[in-house]
């Protein structure tokens, strides 16, 4: 099938991370109904990864600094959740057969605070806690069963109130936070190649409407006290590494949602600071909606010596 073929051009939206709800539909529909298209769809994006771990694989002795975004973060997650729908609706497993099966890669859960939000005796800061081992909250609590929502697992969760639009705020995100020390690492693990993979489940009340969610990672080379000083003008250099993805859930779509992207850790990362927020309705007048946060899982994903 010619890649010139309209339906294409959906695809390239969702790569480039433009595509709306409806679009992501009629795409599932279309790998669904068409086996022409799904085979000329699952060649396009295995060409697309090859292409993508072919650069990542470049020797690129004079960069000094990584760049805040590249393709590859942003294409990777979306191939793999649209491959995701594939492996699940035809069962085939031949899809990047020949692109991931050359290297092993090893996944070292890594420590994080009280990631279930079993601890209800905590102090929670307000903002970006100044250490590792607390959380950290715009403004936020942690609550048992609360209404028709229930926590994921465990016994509590974690509730982000939206934060009132007459708030003289610069970002009306209803965020949490969490800083990681990376210290403790064995060092044969923290490679060029290491990268750490976040997710975290959310739900909200009013699931007739889209929901949007922001998972964000910034690796810094300093202790988490010196790192998380004057934090937010450090985001903005070159010489700090950071990624972030935004998830939109479809109207309807009802219960917990899991979401998770990955971070490529450049050589002497000490702290990784992780941001979990729920992004305000675009509509300024609909009204916000009260969204939990459970289930909070970091690893690092290493290359280990590469298959035969």
């Amino acid at each position: 099938m010619n890649t010139n073929d309209p339906r294409f051009e959906i695809i390239r939206q969702s790569r480039d991370g433009n595509a709306s709800s409806e679009e992501l539909k009629q795409l599932e529909a279309n790998l669904r109904e068409d086996p022409d298209f799904r085979e000329a769809y699952l060649r396009y994006i295995n060409l697309d990864v090859a292409l993508g771990t072919v650069a990542k694989a470049a020797p690129c002795p004079s960069l000094t600094a990584l760049p805040h975004r590249t393709r590859w973060f942003t294409w990777r997650p979306l191939t793999a959740a649209a491959a995701g729908i594939v492996f699940g609706m035809f069962c085939t497993s031949m899809v990047f057969g020949f692109v991931v099966q050359r290297t092993a890669v090893k996944k070292m859960p890594l420590s994080v605070f009280d990631a279930g939000l079993e601890a209800t005796k905590q102090i929670l800061n307000d903002g970006l806690p100044s250490q590792a081992g607390q959380w950290g909250m715009d403004d936020a609590k942690v609550v048992p069963a609360d209404g028709n929502v229930t926590p994921l697992a465990g016994q509590h969760m974690l509730r982000l109130e939206p934060i009132p639009r007459e708030k003289d705020v610069k970002n009306h995100t209803s965020r949490a936070y969490q800083v990681l020390d990376l210290r403790s690492l064995p060092a044969a693990a923290m490679t060029g190649d290491a990268e750490v993979e976040v997710s975290a489940s959310f739900c909200a009340t009013d699931s007739e409407a889209s929901s949007r969610y922001l998972i964000r990672a910034i690796a810094l080379d300093e202790a988490p006290a010196q790192a998380t000083k004057n934090f937010w003008s450090k985001v903005e250099s070159d010489g700090v590494v950071s990624e972030s993805q935004r998830f939109d859930t479809a109207p309807g779509s009802h219960g917990w949602q899991t979401f998770s992207m990955t971070l490529r850790l450049p050589p002497g990362s000490t702290t990784l600071v992780l941001i979990f927020g729920a992004v305000p309705p675009e509509v300024p007048s609909r009204p916000a909606s009260v969204h939990y946060l459970d289930e909070v899982q970091v690893a690092l994903l290493s290359s280990e010596t590469p298959l035969p």
